[in-house]
């Protein structure tokens, strides 16, 4: 088979890996179980799990292969849901939550690595950021159709939503068999191999001074950006006064423009050198955190709808970054390390984040998270050169 259908795969992929039926109702199903400070817990099982597990899943997928990487992640994140789907307490619901996000991190990063892999063996990697871009806009799209089919499925049956879940991982796991595995660089698999992997990620990140630069650059905005996702901007949501209703359709909104959005990344790609696309994104993110304690619900929302684009975008540019100057051998593992990195604050801070919405407000709190980004962006800016950009391109070829 050609290694061109693995794109047209990973599409499908992509798009079955995001169906998340459970999107607008997954608290209202926890709380059958368990209160707010229960979901704190579950939410910190499922944070360890997906930063502990990154590097050596990422190797996993680079000794053992990407297709059969994707086929256990996608199994073993069927299994998760659909234990989650018929948990009957609350520890069972945190086994599951556990077991699926475990599938997640065998899938992080192993996805993009098998893609890109491909598009070299057929030398068209240059082709990767509209392939990577096509991707972003069907993982998007995805969440927005199925979490508001979700809804009437909780409404039949509150655990039905992650059992369709569960049988959307399934049907990608079958699909995965028909995927290519690229024979580019390889390595048998040991132990002795396997660690030796492990200890690639970080130095592939920092093999030289330019791709050190360019980390640094990229783990400024993604650590910030982790926040907000996944607490921040569901926060402020409420706090602009959106009811319960609005912000469900305003989401499937969000995911549907960041989806498209997300076709933007070429033209940052092509049009800008990497160091430049990501100061501008980043500087866009941080002023619209910035001005969050001015805003009201209209503007407050467009803000929302801004930031999630860029987001989708940033995503895009990062994972055509890192792979660009990553070796194939160790590309996975690379862009888990990379993963890993990017959500250790987020692991720290998450309590914090929440004490501080409490505290002093959401709005107060994305004020200061805005300011603290646009510091990182302007340092960076003050103490790296235009030199030492080309430099990061010049590294790019490795």
């Amino acid at each position: 088979m050609s290694l061109k259908n693995n794109v047209t795969l990973a599409y499908a992929l992509a798009f079955l890996n995001h169906s998340w039926f459970w999107l607008g109702v997954w608290v209202f199903y926890y709380l059958r179980f368990t209160t707010y400070a229960g979901i704190g817990l579950i939410e910190t099982v499922l944070i360890v799990t997906m930063t502990l597990a990154e590097i050596p899943t990422g190797a996993v997928a680079d000794l053992l292969g990407k297709k059969w990487s994707l086929i256990i992640a996608f199994f073993v994140q069927g299994l998760g849901n659909i234990l989650m789907g018929v948990a009957p307490s609350f520890l069972w619901l945190m086994g599951s939550v556990f077991v699926a996000s475990l599938g997640g991190t065998l899938y992080s990063g192993t996805i993009e690595a098998l893609v890109y892999d491909s598009l070299l063996s057929d030398k068209d990697e240059a082709r990767y950021d509209r392939v990577i871009s096509n991707m972003r806009t069907l993982q998007l799209i995805s969440p927005a159709v199925f979490g508001l089919v979700g809804g009437w499925l909780y409404s039949l049956s509150p655990g039905l939503p992650f059992v369709a879940s569960g049988i959307a991982y399934l049907l990608a796991c079958v699909l995965s068999f028909w995927l290519t595995e690229p024979q580019l660089d390889t390595e048998k698999f040991s132990l002795k191999v396997f660690f030796e992997q492990n200890k690639r990620g970080i130095q592939e990140l920092t093999k030289t001074s330019g791709i050190k630069s360019q980390v640094l650059l990229l783990l400024s905005i993604a650590t910030i950006a982790v926040i907000v996702e996944e607490m921040l901007d569901s926060f402020l949501g409420v706090e602009f006064g959106f009811s319960e209703t609005q912000l469900a359709f305003l989401w499937s909104f969000i995911f549907i423009i960041s989806a498209l959005a997300s076709q933007a990344t070429p033209y940052f790609s092509r049009r800008f050198s990497p160091g430049v696309s990501l100061l501008l994104i980043g500087s866009l993110i941080g002023i619209s955190l910035a001005i969050s304690p001015w805003l009201g619900l209209a503007v407050g929302g467009f803000t929302l709808v801004v930031r999630s684009s860029l987001l989708a975008i940033f995503g895009n540019i990062t994972s055509l970054t890192i792979n660009t100057f990553t070796q194939s051998k160790y590309r996975a593992t690379t862009l888990s390390t990379f993963n890993m990195l990017k959500n250790i604050p987020y692991l720290l801070a998450a309590a914090i984040i929440g004490y501080l919405s409490d505290l002093i407000s959401a709005r107060t709190t994305a004020l200061v998270l805005g300011v603290l980004l646009l510091g990182l962006l302007t340092v960076r800016f003050l103490v790296k050169n235009t030199a030492e950009d080309s430099g990061v391109t010049d590294n790019q070829s490795v």
